[in-house]
């Protein structure tokens, strides 16, 4: 075996053993065999919500494991026809089974990726609620009303709060409007 078919046997075999991994295979296997057990069960139609939920997991474990079980055997296909144009000295058969090595080496790297991100509430919607940041009070422009609009005062500079430091003018024509 060539060393760049190697290298392509080992990715697709990593590939296949994070899937299994993330779908916990033998666990896998059984409750698919319950789920197809409980599709039979003509009884299942009474609750259609409950039908529902069933035959999409059902579906979903099925694939899942069908995937996996076709790019094996698509591996072993592979490796046996490059072995098969090594063994007759065809380096066309050899680089056929090359070629067909790496684009499942591609598949099994992209089924992974699907596999792990098929988890039982991925098929779920997702809302993104972002709000924005609270922004800084503009600074105040233009001129002031009266002497205390705020709590520095007219002139900037802090000092107590006191209701003796708010000025109550009489409205004037030219004065500008109060703010409270």
């Amino acid at each position: 075996m060539r060393a760049e078919g190697q290298a392509h046997i080992d990715r697709i075999d990593a590939a296949l053993a994070l899937v299994r991994q993330s779908l916990d295979w033998e666990r896998a296997l059984r409750r698919l065999d319950e789920l197809n057990a409980r599709v039979q069960d003509p009884t299942l139609w009474d609750d259609p919500k409950q039908a529902q939920a069933i035959t999409q997991e059902q579906k979903r474990l099925e694939n899942a494991v069908n995937t996996v079980r076709e790019i094996d055997s698509e591996k072993n296909d592979a490796i046996e026809f490059v072995e098969m144009g090594d063994a007759e000295g065809d380096d066309d058969i050899a680089n056929e089974g090359l070629a067909s090595l790496a684009k499942l080496a591609d598949r099994a790297d992209a089924d992974k990726v699907q596999a792990l991100l098929s988890g039982e509430a991925d098929a779920n919607d997702t809302y993104i609620k972002s709000t924005r940041a609270r922004a800084a009070p503009k600074a105040r422009t233009g001129p002031r009303c009266c002497c205390a609009c705020t709590r520095a005062g007219p002139n900037g500079a802090a000092s107590r709060w006191r209701r003796s430091n708010i000025r109550r003018a009489r409205p004037r024509a030219s004065s500008p409007p109060r703010c409270w």
